[in-house]
């Protein structure tokens, strides 16, 4: 296998491909079932450059579609919300069923006087659900247990439906990086001693170990008598000191830390609470990630004014936005949006050149599977 040469992480061209080649293919996390309890309710998404949506059906069902008007081209709904029985397109009220067949076309008789409805219903894209949580492919043939079954009996044990959980605000960063730039960032074992000095504490390569089951990846820290813990050392102190009151169907139960679930979903999971976190690329150069976050007992449900980079005004974090350098924040977050648009801008330089890869499941050979993965799915 080779490296990925330095133009996928700066070309737009590239980019253009992999919503064409990728991610029309991926599976990705859009929300959870009971965001849309209710017959009418829907949420949506982007999956790279596809905008999706799931509509809860009248006879309970979920259903996934491309949220995008046949006519010309509108996105139809907007955030989350109920629709009651139609979806209506603000451009030509071209009205949609829920289940996606073309209801309605104003001035049809003479407008579109050879028109047949049916051809031109709303495009489906493939559901998938676990765990309370609901994936979308943008292909509507793919096959959900296909992807989720290497890793499901691995899988986090936090009912996110639990009285024991409370859902907290969202935190959303803009990036001025490549998405590949940022998942090879939070699947690296050998910079966490060191960039995360003084905030993870580590661990060492020796001390964290990643594990690959089919697409996905996930990471365990390694404890002194050496057992599989879902926090390093480090943070295992200091939520004990700080926040006592470990998620009581959680705590004691064998699980990972960290699971990357290819391509764009990461899943932060530990003893005191769980983050979700999609990644929606922008740009060669820019991306997104929006993380919902779940809290255990006596955690604040908001705590964007404390993130460093947040703002009031756009709801944004951003690196223009830091009021101290990256490293005196105390914020392991902060420092890995610094160093993956520090990576970002040494890859820009023509001079720059790819160095070796650390050896070890604990180093970098989760990068090594990320770029088999990457290849494998780019079609």
């Amino acid at each position: 296998m080779s490296r990925l040469s330095r133009d996928y992480y700066l070309s737009e061209e590239i980019l253009s491909r992999e919503n064409e080649d990728l991610f029309a293919h991926s599976w990705v996390f859009v929300g959870l079932e009971s965001d849309i309890p209710k017959a009418g309710d829907f949420l949506t998404a982007s999956i790279g450059a596809f905008p999706v949506t799931v509509i809860r059906q009248k006879d309970g069902t979920l259903r996934a579609f491309h949220n995008v008007c046949r006519h010309r081209g509108v996105t139809l709904l907007e955030g989350k919300g109920n629709t009651g029985s139609s979806v209506v397109c603000p451009y030509h009220r071209w009205t949609y069923m829920t289940d996606g067949r073309l209801k309605g076309i104003p001035n049809a008789a003479t407008c579109f006087p050879d028109i047949d409805r049916t051809d031109y219903p709303l495009k489906d894209a493939a559901i998938g659900e676990t765990n309370g949580l609901i994936f979308v492919n943008p292909d509507p043939r793919a096959e959900f247990s296909n992807w989720i079954v290497p890793v499901k009996d691995k899988l986090w044990p936090h009912d996110l439906g639990s009285k024991e959980l409370r859902e907290g605000e969202p935190l959303i960063y803009r990036m001025e990086c490549n998405w590949k730039l940022f998942v090879e960032n939070a699947i690296d074992g050998y910079h966490l001693a060191y960039l995360h000095e003084n905030t993870l504490g580590g661990p060492m390569p020796e001390s964290n170990i990643w594990e690959r089951y089919g697409d996905h990846l996930v990471w365990y820290a390694i404890d002194k008598n050496g057992q599989r813990d879902p926090l390093p050392a480090k943070s295992r102190k200091e939520y004990r000191q700080y926040l006592t009151k470990q998620i009581p169907h959680v705590k004691d139960k064998d699980y990972g830390g960290v699971y990357y679930m290819f391509p764009l979903t990461i899943i932060d999971s530990n003893d005191y609470g769980l983050n979700i976190s999609r990644l929606e690329p922008r740009g060669a150069g820019q991306c997104d990630l929006i993380i919902r976050r779940w809290l255990g007992p006596g955690q604040g449900l908001d705590e964007r004014k404390y993130v460093p980079g947040w703002d009031r005004a756009t709801n944004l974090i951003q690196s223009k936005n830091w009021k101290k350098h990256p490293l005196k924040t105390n914020d392991f977050q902060t420092e890995d949006v610094w160093i993956c648009e520090k990576i970002q801008k040494g890859f820009s330089s023509p001079a720059y050149e790819h160095g070796p890869l650390a050896k070890g499941v604990g180093a970098e050979q989760s990068i090594r599977w990320f770029h088999e993965l990457y290849e494998a799915h780019s079609r």
